[in-house]
């Protein structure tokens, strides 16, 4: 029987306790830490998901949703207008007053009176008078139709509708704040993600309301991820149409910033 290095080390000594049984179990020690510490390892790793499928969801009952309806207010710098040039008005038509002068009979000039309408009855108009024949009838010239050019009506190209980031009368959803409160209750799911890593914020979805108050464009400019940022948007192409905001009493076109907070319990 070969003899291990501990029993050539400590021949003709004591073995029954001291650093001979240490030596001996040093190396179902070191096999028991390595294991141990594998497993603890592998405990770590697979945590989440052991406590994922441990601890259910939580119900959308108890889910709370915040809404801030105030739109972002964004300050317009305002072109100074040039003042209006003054027009001058143009000046009337005026004529020449002359007082008449009177002359003595003898430097009077008797000019040629015009003919009478019975001298017209009968004769042709000219520029002079001539003895003829009367009542002779005038042939008038063949009348040519000449072609009658049509007009054709160009179309005028739709001009695009000026977007406005503020308004005077803002757009406003279709039964005020509270109704759209409702709307998001009923259609808002928070996502498994954000669920399971606790995550909590706000998503901030721009979009535009049209002039008939239909919603445009809608987009996440600034979110929290983890499925939050699609799930605002997704919700806020569902709306129904809002009522849009005016300029100057006229329906326009606008920019509108909508915070949505997403809040677990």
């Amino acid at each position: 029987m070969e003899k291990s290095l501990n029993d050539i080390v400590f021949e003709n000594r004591n073995k029954s306790y001291g650093a001979y049984d240490l030596r001996k179990s040093y190396g179902q020690n070191v096999q028991r830490a390595v294991i141990i510490g594998v497993a603890f390892f592998l405990l770590l790793v697979m945590f989440p998901q052991l406590y994922a499928k441990l601890i259910p969801d939580p119900k959308p009952d108890d889910i709370a949703y915040i809404v801030e309806v105030k739109p972002v207010d964004i300050k317009v710098e305002e072109t100074p207008v040039p003042p209006a040039k003054e027009e001058v008005a143009p000046a009337p038509k005026t004529v020449k007053s002359m007082t008449p002068e009177v002359l003595p009979d003898n430097k009077v000039e008797i000019e040629e009176l015009p003919p009478v309408l019975e001298d017209l009855e009968n004769a042709q108009p000219s520029t002079e008078t001539v003895d003829g024949l009367e009542n002779i009838e005038t042939i008038a010239p063949p009348v040519v139709n000449a072609p009658v050019a049509k007009e054709t009506a160009v179309g005028v190209e739709k001009r695009e509708e000026k977007e406005f980031l503020h308004v005077e009368q803002s757009p406003q959803y279709t039964g005020g704040n509270e109704a759209m409160a409702a709307f998001l209750r009923k259609n808002l799911k928070y996502p498994r993600p954000a669920s399971q890593a606790g995550v909590q914020g706000k998503v901030f979805v721009q979009f535009t309301v049209g002039s008939d108050g239909k919603i445009e464009n809608a987009t996440a400019v600034k979110g929290i991820g983890f499925g939050c940022d699609e799930e605002a948007v997704r919700v806020v192409k569902m709306m129904k149409d809002w009522m849009p905001g005016k300029q100057a009493g006229v329906p326009v076109r606008v920019r509108f910033t909508l915070p949505i907070a997403f809040q677990l319990d």
